[in-house]
């Protein structure tokens, strides 16, 4: 973004959205699991409600208003398909958010929203700081279940979530040459990136996403729903299989708490089986020393 006074003005807030949840003190440790969302915050009456609720990241649809009709305008708004107006432009959308302490998901609709939503992430950089991480997702590789797709065009220093579109009855996207496609198509950027990975999916294709994770410590996994929820022993596989840090879990209620209680036992029960451990060892050493 342009400063006004010839040179380039750095963005400065904390990239990582868990590094930003620890430091706002919403969250106690970067934990994915620890993190919450608010879906679909577009028009203000959901915008507001968004703000006004418990939820640590906000989540928002972009277009242009008309989009795909002779009332088009290059004015980016905030709604969902196949909505082509609102009550709410980007602008003050963000006007908005960045009154709150709120991280920001903006997921585009149309491919001709975006360059015109960069531009207007830059000005509002340059005029009032973004201090927080941004999260920008489109589907910006091509899929294995339909052949049209975003374009990924330029973004600024913000994290990357290339979706793109599935379906439950093709596992394509845990497929071994789908996920390469997915790591060139990101391999030249600097940005952290998110995969968006439909849950229902992720432990048929789990060899090849765990594959992805240990190709850069850059990479993380957000696990979404869709209608159908996932099962609990899927999401506690991934669970006990990363690091707390690399997966968020975009999941519903009630199976998040249902997940969340039985991640909380699987943990007691490791902690109580390391103490254990550790006391035996501790009980063979003080053994030895009166022999």
């Amino acid at each position: 973004a342009d400063t006004g006074t010839g040179g380039p003005r750095c963005w400065t807030w904390t990239v990582n959205m868990l590094d930003y949840l620890v430091q706002s003190g919403d969250i106690s440790r970067p934990d994915g699991l620890q993190a919450t969302w608010y879906h679909r915050a577009n028009k203000k009456e959901e915008m507001n409600k968004a703000l006004a609720s418990d939820a640590m990241i906000l989540e928002a649809d972009v277009t242009l208003e008309g989009y795909g009709t002779v009332s088009e305008q290059p004015i980016p708004i905030m709604a969902h398909p196949p909505d082509i107006f609102s009550d709410n432009t980007l602008g003050q959308w963000l006007d908005a958010v960045l009154t709150s302490r709120k991280g920001i998901k903006l997921d585009f609709k149309t491919l001709a929203s975006v360059g015109h939503s960069l531009d207007l992430l830059q000005q509002k950089n340059s005029t009032q700081e973004i201090n927080r991480p941004v999260w920008l997702n489109a589907d910006v590789l091509p899929g294995p279940n339909t052949p049209d797709f975003l374009i990924q065009e330029r973004f600024p220093v913000v994290t990357l979530s290339p979706g793109w579109k599935v379906s439950v009855t093709n596992t394509a996207q845990g497929s071994t040459p789908y996920i390469y496609c997915i790591t060139e198509g990101v391999s030249d950027q600097l940005h952290l990136v998110t995969f968006p990975v439909h849950a229902l999916l992720v432990r048929k294709g789990w060899q090849h996403l765990s594959w992805l994770l240990r190709q850069s410590s850059r990479f993380s996994l957000t696990l979404w729903q869709g209608s159908i929820h996932p099962n609990v022993s899927d999401l506690l596989f991934v669970r006990d299989n990363t690091h707390p840090s690399r997966v968020y879990y975009d999941i519903y209620e009630p199976t998040l708490s249902l997940f969340k209680e039985a991640a909380g036992q699987t943990l007691k029960k490791t902690f109580q089986s390391k103490r254990f451990l550790f006391s035996q060892r501790c009980g063979t050493t003080n053994q030895s020393r009166f022999r």
